[in-house]
């Protein structure tokens, strides 16, 4: 699988400002949670053609969920869902084939340290149980604990992070979100297209007017996401799922430096209201 590199980066700026005499009065920015995995325990790795201690774990921070949605036992064993990991030794172990562009400080990666991985490539190259790939399909969710997201305004939560995406016949991607144990809804689509060279990837995001935008391979590597959040008004609780769907043996999604803000939340009352609402650049 080769293809040539593109480098993008692509972020969401929030501008605006509205004023008002009111009793109720907000703050722009608040962080409501935020997760860069480094206060994972990591362990040794398991079957990993490189060996070392302190790099792999399959227990994600507290109050995270993994769903192993796979054959029991199929395939590697540290890529049998998300796992959270050294980036570093993931480069090395995988024969990096372009992952250092997320994880190599030196080449301005944004992956640093310890992140989450799924990494359907890797799950495939173990056949110790039968061939993965000719099994079953790959899928896995990587989910947040319940956040408390009371005070925030609606449509005023923006959901930031670090990805390395690189698409390949049928691997998919989503996030989803749910609000006081509602309904889950798609926030975020990667949809792969074709195979090697070909491959593409077809991105949806309706809260910026995105829907199936084509984006060559090699152009979602080492990025930064940010995503307006529709949220309703008087929400308490927000759950976020990260999910790779529907992998052969494909590539990879790994994530770092997540960060929930709300561009307007309750305050102590002032008679002043700023509010930053979003405007999609990209270069």
């Amino acid at each position: 699988m080769n293809s040539s590199f593109i480098g993008v980066f692509a972020r969401a700026t929030f501008i605006g400002t509205l004023c008002l005499a009111t009793s109720l009065a907000w703050a722009a920015d608040t962080v409501l949670f935020e997760e860069d995995f480094e206060g994972v325990t990591l362990k040794a790795s398991i079957m990993e053609q490189v060996k070392d201690d302190k790099v792999w774990s399959g227990t994600p921070p507290d109050g995270w969920e993994i769903t192993n949605e796979n054959p029991k036992d199929l395939g590697m064993p540290e890529w049998r869902t998300w796992a959270i990991v050294d980036l570093e030794w993931w480069t090395a172990t995988a024969e990096d084939q372009r992952r250092s562009e997320f994880t190599g400080i030196h080449n301005d990666g944004k992956g640093i340290g310890k992140g989450a991985v799924s990494d359907p490539d890797e799950w495939d190259d173990w056949e110790g149980n039968g061939n993965p790939d000719a099994i079953s399909r790959w899928n896995g969710h990587l989910i947040t604990p319940p956040i408390n997201i009371k005070g925030a305004a609606a449509k005023s939560l923006v959901l930031t992070l670090d990805s390395s995406w690189r698409p390949e016949d049928t691997q998919n991607a989503e996030i989803t979100v749910s609000f006081d144990g509602g309904k889950e809804e798609q926030i975020l689509f990667f949809k792969s297209v074709g195979i090697d060279a070909g491959a593409h990837t077809l991105v949806t995001i309706p809260t910026l007017d995105i829907d199936e935008e084509d984006i060559k391979d090699g152009e979602q590597i080492n990025e930064t996401l940010e995503i307006p959040i529709d949220n309703p008004a008087n929400a308490a609780e927000m759950v976020i799922s990260f999910g790779v769907i529907d992998a052969q043996n494909d590539w990879w999604w790994a994530i770092d430096n997540i960060q929930l803000v709300s561009t307007a939340f309750s305050v102590e009352p002032k008679h002043k209201l700023a509010v930053r609402w979003a405007e999609l650049k990209s270069q």
